[in-house]
């Protein structure tokens, strides 16, 4: 195993306890799930494109790091749709968020398993 496939899992195993400590968390502000699943974005972005250089399609983390950022995307867009100040804040943009976080650490994983 190259220190770089170490580097890999290391930050999957990262993204994986990020996810965990977001999803357990009792701040209903969705905004530091979203900012994570951004960065996660990236990460996959640049594994994948590093990883597929010699390839003739995209990597399994470059796809998986487009899947991440639809959904952070589509997150931050329904945690900016106003609601009643009655109502208890919605979990779903931190759902949508996390669930990008877990396919971003599953996409590097796998990355390294096919590549």
């Amino acid at each position: 195993m190259s220190p770089g496939s170490v580097v890999i899992v290391l930050l999957a195993v990262a993204l994986l306890v990020a996810a965990v400590m977001l999803v357990r968390s009792r701040n209903p502000n969705p905004w530091p799930p979203i900012v994570t699943a951004m960065v996660t974005s990236g990460v996959c972005f640049t594994i994948g494109g590093a990883s597929a250089e010699d390839t003739t399609g995209p990597s399994v983390a470059t796809v998986a790091a487009a899947v991440v950022g639809l959904l952070s995307v589509a997150a931050a867009i329904v945690a900016l749709v106003p609601r009643s100040r009655q109502r208890p804040p919605s979990r779903l943009p931190m759902m949508l968020s996390i669930g990008g976080i877990l396919v971003g650490a599953a996409g590097l994983v796998l990355n390294l398993l096919v590549g």
